[in-house]
């Protein structure tokens, strides 16, 4: 059964907090602001939300580095 509208809101929250946390240190050693991670990570997620947490931290993470050049 797939998650319905509010469900996948809640979902997409979570998985971006969650992220932003795991991420946390490099966030910090790279200089970005916390803002700016957690738009990257819903654009991260956003685009491809079936894709695994792991898969979505690490464009994430090569999005974060792109946003600083």
């Amino acid at each position: 059964m797939a998650l319905s509208g509010p469900e996948t809101e809640v979902h997409r929250e979570q998985l971006r907090k969650r992220l932003v946390v795991r991420l946390g240190g490099f966030i910090q050693g790279i200089g970005l602001s916390v803002l700016e991670a957690q738009e990257i990570v819903e654009r991260a997620i956003a685009d491809d939300p079936a894709a695994s947490a792991e898969d979505i931290e690490a464009k994430a993470r090569a999005w974060m580095l792109i946003a600083l050049a």
